[in-house]
């Protein structure tokens, strides 16, 4: 929308609100001066009723002595008879209707209606009140009602005075009333018809006169909008478009609708002024640019080439180290495997003389096993950095897995006098996994649980199921010296071990979590430690039931790996780290 037709609309929508709240407050006032005009004409012919009724109570005695016939027949005009047949009169002769009502009234004309009796309460609970009216619904249209009491009189006595049941000179029974009583009211019914008429005739030149005040309102706001407003912006927005165009010398001329728009307007043309000079040198500014941007992309270039040569010197020194790594372990283990086997021989066939040749014998032994597990867990990283590693995914019973590490550990544990233990749940499935690559990861746990966990301690080994993310947990918890929080992530790092002291006191590469995180993730699972110092540790490895989302070879080319070995190949790593 434009700018004009909002502030009309705006205008229009503010003289329309106007318009309501004038409509309202002038029906309320309207409605008030009639119900106003309306009660002080109801108490005028009340008091006019009133004015008649006691002309004919102060006239009484003299009409009483024509009022009986001979034979003592009261036939006279009584005050009650003269008041009600005024009020018929004056009913028949006008809009009006008036009537006398009572509650016990000595003619049926008399009985009140709702409203009436409603009044006549009022009156006889307070005897000062001096009218009762209102606005209601009187045979099916809108009409002002107004009542008034009729207080007993001195001369109204001889006829409703005490005794009560006493004929009066009329015949009737007298009421007893007193002095001051209310004896009833006269009830006046007013029609509205004029004034409601009045009341819209009103509204009507209300209406029409803002009618006329927002077109007058419109079109004066139209003419001042386009002069003072829209006309200088659209001079504005046409020098724009020049500039957006190429036009740098373009100046408009001062408007004289307005302080703003003349600040605008010269505003406009300093920019403009500001933008042919940068333009004018940015030619030049360009070609510095151009030159600089040359200069910086052959110093890039040569840091890129750079960069190159020092990365392949890396990935020769790293592929170098890999192929070293893996060479001496290999050819380390053959000896050493030699070793291990001469040892056990020693043990078994050969009877020490004495205690100390007893202890060398065994020391030989479990040194020369150390040192092959720490030769296995060198190579096994090393083909892991060379990507020479992958699963071999078959359908595994984790019961199993938990039972070949059980044998495995369980003499270690015996050995340093801690009690290892190992649960199923019977909710475990069977699961997609390496099964080799599985029972490494639980010998490297349980082994390092048995390593860092004094004598008298324990080690357990849960395997369970986690039904909402389709994992399998395997949990190793020990009663061991623990891991402070600020090394959990660090304990997984390749070469990693807590502290100086620990290294001193615990053999070991620090390579066995290493090889277990990167076990884990290739089956897409995850590792995870709870501990702190002196109060053991609880490691937690997930497993998916189904199996590493991608297969081995599209997870062998996602990470850029070679081939991996037969699994043959790999039987020879498994160890204790």
């Amino acid at each position: 929308m434009k700018l004009k037709t909002k502030f009309l609309c705006l205008i229009a929508l503010l003289l329309v609100v106007s318009l309501g709240a004038n409509v309202l407050w002038t029906t309320k006032n309207q409605h008030t001066q009639t119900e106003n005009e309306l009660r002080v004409q109801g108490r005028a012919l009340a008091q006019q009723m009133d004015a008649v009724w006691e002309f004919m109570v102060y006239n009484q005695d003299r009409l009483a002595e024509v009022a009986f016939t001979e034979d003592g027949v009261y036939q006279g005009l009584h005050c009650a008879i003269a008041g009600r047949i005024i009020g018929q009169v004056f009913t028949l002769q006008s809009d009006y209707t008036t009537r006398f009502v009572n509650f016990e009234p000595r003619n049926d004309a008399g009985l009140p209606d709702s409203f009436e009796a409603e009044a006549l309460e009022a009156f006889h609970a307070d005897s000062q009140r001096k009218d009762f009216y209102g606005f209601v619904d009187y045979e099916g249209e809108q009409v002002f009602r107004y009542v008034a009491p009729m207080t007993i009189e001195e001369a109204c006595l001889q006829c409703h005075g005490e005794p009560v049941g006493e004929l009066d000179v009329t015949g009737n029974p007298k009421e007893g009333w007193q002095m001051g009583d209310v004896g009833g009211a006269i009830s006046i019914i007013m029609p509205l018809d004029v004034y409601q008429q009045n009341e819209r005739d009103s509204i009507a030149q209300d209406v029409l006169f803002f009618a006329v005040m927002l077109a007058v309102c419109l079109v004066v706001v139209y003419v001042a909008l386009t002069y003072l407003v829209t006309r200088p912006l659209g001079k504005i927005q046409a020098g724009v478009t020049q500039v957006s165009e190429g036009n740098l010398n373009v100046q408009l001329s001062y408007s004289e609708s307005s302080q703003e728009m003349s600040t605008l307007t010269s505003e406009f043309n300093g920019m403009a002024r500001e933008l042919a000079d940068v333009y004018a040198n940015l030619e030049d500014q360009v070609a510095d640019r151009t030159a600089q941007l040359q200069q910086a992309n052959e110093v890039l270039e040569r840091q890129r080439k750079q960069l190159e040569s020092v990365n392949a010197q890396l990935v020769d020194e790293n592929q170098y180290k890999s192929d070293f790594l893996s060479m001496v372990s290999h050819e380390l283990r053959t000896p050493l495997t030699s070793i291990v086997a001469f040892a056990e021989l020693l043990n078994k066939h050969v009877v020490a003389t004495d205690e100390k040749e007893c202890r060398a014998l065994k020391g030989i032994e479990a040194n020369s096993q150390a040192l092959m597990l720490m030769i296995n867990d060198i190579l096994e990283m090393s083909r892991l950095d060379a990507g020479h590693v992958r699963l071999n995914c078959e359908v595994v019973d984790l019961g199993d897995v938990v039972s070949i590490v059980k044998a495995t550990v369980g003499p270690l544990a015996a050995k340093e006098n801690l009690t290892f233990s190992s649960s199923v749940t019977p909710d475990v499935p069977l699961v997609n996994a390496d099964f080799d690559k599985l029972v490494h990861v639980l010998q490297n746990l349980c082994g390092n649980a048995v390593k860092f966990t004094p004598d008298g301690g324990s080690v357990r080994v849960d395997a369970s199921y986690d039904e909402a993310t389709r994992q399998v947990l395997l949990v190793v918890a020990d009663t061991g010296i623990g891991i402070a929080p600020s090394d959990h992530e660090r304990i997984f790092e390749k070469f990693a071990q807590v502290d100086s002291s620990s290294t001193r006191r615990y053999n070991g590469t620090g390579l066995g979590l290493a090889i277990v995180r990167e076990y884990v993730e290739m089956h897409g699972g995850s590792v995870q430690v709870e501990s702190a110092l002196s109060e053991g540790a609880t490691f937690i490895v997930r497993i998916p039931q189904d199996g590493p989302s991608l297969s081995d070879e599209e997870r062998g080319e996602a990470a850029g790996q070679a081939p991996a070995l037969p699994r043959e190949e790999e039987e020879d790593t498994h160890g204790i780290g």
